[in-house]
């Protein structure tokens, strides 16, 4: 029987490798290995909860690849093929920059993966590996099957997560989302779903869908069946929405029912030109504009709130950082992301910030690790790199200092009695800041005069080609690009 290994990368002092409460198990790998012919025998391995063995038996390796893991994900591809096992590539990553991913591996799957993975593995053991796998119609998810999660480690992971759901029409654009899953929503049955959900052991659901709500009356009232369906199940859970949840209070009340306990809602800005810049007019809708009056209808009735900012976008000026502390602490918002705005491969920020010659860090792949969302990677208009960076630190350490985050977290158990979200909202709160504090960031350690330099080289289209090395985790040796395969 031939072995498959599918991989999920991370690197060692990352936030989600750090802190098992946030720890996600790889839902997609899950499902590849169910669209899996029997005849292979399949292991799973999340670098985030376990380590990986590279003298592993395995005839195929399949890896999956978000930006910031480029460089760990193509360090684990040499090394296997080193080995003479073939490799292939998916996700996010892959997709959009394949011809990087194609020096790495042996052929990469662009776009949804269930419908092309059987092609691919009838090609591999015909000896007729293609070197592209792209999706030309998204798949169909209605009847789509469970995960095989018999194969993530046991006792790994704080929640147990459930897609019911792709696609957002919203099309932010520091989202690659809607490029990546289409612009329409597709749903699965209820059925699916809550046959899925019942068969899970754990009591703790987080529901992975970009927006559990939708765009339109239709997927509210799907929605509100999906709760509905909910109420029995036994299950506390929470998923992310946009803000429009709050103007449907049937929906939130069966939500309530349902034993929702946290939503991630991505507020971005307080500011309505960043929104607009940001794409984001769900937020700008007069219904929803009062931010604080959304926060309290939500919190009125039992459910936590993980709040998303972005800083650094050009209409910002470094009062931001002030202002949206004030906020969050006066809305008493349970958990917070305080992000960098990000250029990301696959969306139009990442397109805008190409054209504009204002990326810094391009020494790719290597550099692709500062694509995090907390570092600063590109010429901000109203703030220095060391600006941006500090401002976002001290941010973070005034709302998620051990005694605000204790106090936050008190404050979210009374309201929602529940371990659940008072674990999330604790760990997303404290031990966030603590790994993002020990983030290290290349362009916020230069001086004022050697950041002007690095502006205007890549201005002028003068930054050094040197030699790219793995920045490799402790106890792997750093391997030159030039040594890959």
């Amino acid at each position: 029987m031939k072995k498959i290994l599918l991989v999920s990368p991370s690197l060692k002092g990352t936030l989600h490798s750090n802190i098992k409460v946030l720890a996600i198990p790889p839902l997609s790998l899950a499902m590849i290995a169910r669209y899996t012919p029997d005849r292979y025998d399949v292991q799973i391995v999340d670098e985030a909860v376990e380590d990986l063995d590279f003298d592993a038996p395995a005839d195929l390796v399949g890896i999956t690849c978000m930006t910031p893991l480029a460089p760990r994900a193509y360090e684990i591809a040499q090394r296997f093929r080193e080995r003479g096992v073939t490799v292939v590539m998916g996700g996010i990553h892959a997709s959009y920059v394949t011809e990087e991913a194609l020096k790495y591996v042996d052929a990469v799957v662009a776009g949804e993966g269930e419908n092309l993975w059987p092609q691919l593995l009838e090609d591999f053991e015909a000896g007729r590996l293609q070197k592209v796998y792209r999706v030309s119609e998204q798949p169909d998810i209605e009847h789509l099957p469970a995960p095989r999660r018999e194969l993530l480690r046991r006792g790994k992971y704080f929640v147990e997560t459930v897609q019911t759901g792709r696609g957002c029409p919203i099309n932010c654009n520091f989202c690659s989302v809607t490029a990546f899953n289409g612009a329409r929503y597709r749903l699965r049955s209820h059925d699916s779903v809550m046959n899925e959900i019942n068969a899970i052991e754990s009591k703790r659901i987080f529901i992975v869908d970009d927006n559990i709500v939708g765009a339109g009356m239709k997927y509210a009232r799907r929605a509100k069946e999906l709760f509905e369906r909910l109420e029995g199940s036994g299950k506390e859970w929470g998923s992310q929405t946009c803000l429009n949840i709050v103007e449907h209070d049937d929906l939130l009340k069966a939500a309530q029912r349902s034993n929702c306990k946290g939503l991630l809602i991505g507020f971005e800005s307080l500011d309505a030109d960043a929104l607009g810049a940001m794409h984001k007019p769900v937020n700008l809708r007069p219904a929803l504009r009062n931010f604080g009056d959304a926060i309290k209808k939500i919190h009125d009735h039992g459910i936590a709130i993980i709040g998303c900012f972005i800083f650094g976008t050009d209409t910002q000026g470094m009062d931001v950082f002030r202002r949206t502390v004030d906020f969050v602490l006066e809305t008493e918002i349970d958990a917070v992301q305080m992000s960098l705005e990000t250029p990301l491969p696959g969306t139009a920020f990442y397109r805008q910030m190409v054209a504009e010659k204002r990326l810094l860090l391009t020494d790719y792949p290597n550099d692709w690790r500062h694509y995090n969302i907390f570092e600063p990677v590109f010429q901000m208009k109203n703030m220095t790199a060391r600006e941006a960076y500090e401002g976002l630190l001290k941010s973070y350490e005034e709302v998620s200092s051990l005694g605000t985050s204790v106090k936050r977290g008190a404050r979210t158990f009374m309201n929602t009695r529940s371990l659940f979200s008072t674990g999330i909202a604790f760990s997303w709160n404290y031990h966030a800041y603590k790994a993002i504090s020990q983030t290290p960031t290349p362009l916020a350690a230069l001086s004022d005069e050697s950041y002007a330099g690095v502006v205007s080289a890549h201005r002028e289209n003068l930054v050094p080609q040197v030699p790219l090395q793995f920045h490799a985790r402790a106890g792997d040796r750093a391997r030159s690009i030039g040594e890959l395969p």
